[in-house]
This record gives C-alpha cells, sequence and structure tokens, in this order.
C-alpha cells in the first residue's frame, strides 16, 4: 500500500485558506494512494526567519540558502507535495529544489486531497503509455 504525504496551509483545519508565506505552521496529512483515504499525522511549524543574528550577513544578501522560503522549503523537504490558497514563484523554485511539488488550491481540505489523487493517477497513467510506447518500439 503506498502513501504519500501533504502538507496543508490551513487557519481553520477544514479549508486550504493561508498564503504559504503568511502560514506559521502547517498541517501535514498521509494520503493512501490507492483509496485517497488520508489522515493528519503532525503540525509542523515553519522555522523562524533569520534575525540576523549568524553574523554572516547573508541575510541581506539573501542567499538561496539562507532565505526564510529556503528554510520553510527545507523543512517540507520530506512531503510530496504542498497545499496552499496562494504560492509565490520563490516557494514554488524553493520547494522545487527539494522535489516538491507546490499547488495553488483554495478548496476544502478533503476536496483538494482528492485532486491531488486524481493527479497523480493521471501521471501514473501518461508514464505507463510512454513506458509502453518505448517498449513497443524496440
Amino acid at each position: 500500500m503506498a502513501k504519500y504525504k501533504v502538507a496543508v496551509a490551513t487557519n481553520d483545519g477544514v479549508n486550504v485558506n493561508v498564503h504559504f508565506g503568511h502560514a506559521a505552521a502547517f498541517d501535514i496529512y498521509e494520503v493512501d494512494d490507492v483509496s485517497g483515504k488520508f489522515e493528519k499525522i503532525e503540525v509542523r511549524v515553519k522555522p523562524e526567519h533569520c534575525d540576523g543574528s549568524c553574523g554572516d550577513g547573508a541575510c541581506g544578501r539573501q542567499e538561496v540558502e539562507h532565505s526564510s522560503m529556503f528554510a520553510a522549503a527545507k523543512n517540507l523537504a520530506d512531503l510530496d507535495y504542498v497545499l496552499c490558497q496562494q504560492l509565490g514563484p520563490q516557494a514554488i523554485q524553493s520547494l522545487a529544489r527539494f522535489n516538491v511539488r507546490a499547488f495553488d488550491i483554495a478548496l476544502p481540505i478533503a476536496d483538494a486531497i482528492a485532486k491531488i489523487n486524481i493527479y497523480r493517477k493521471k501521471i501514473a497513467e501518461r508514464l505507463s503509455r510512454i513506458k509502453g510506447a518505448q517498449n513497443s518500439s524496440v
């Protein structure tokens, strides 16, 4: 039974309704790939923004590895998807560095996770067709 994990930016535990940059924490769900059933397994607090105490001046230069966006993405690096009401390009790029797919979607959490399940099945079907076409041409 394959499972995947999704982070959800929510302030009510029911809807995807918080911007990535404004989320103080993310509800983490584990989803069964076959049945689509899901359960909340943790709440993950977003790391604090750098206060400059490191003394190396990197925050002022906004080096990628020292940015608050990078820290937030790194905190979610073990997940497969992040769902937020809204995401900016820097958030999407930072998450992509960790192979985390990000979607901006404003729906009830159950509906949003159902859409991710549909997306995963469509991707799996397309990959299967491509693989089948490559094998038949050999």
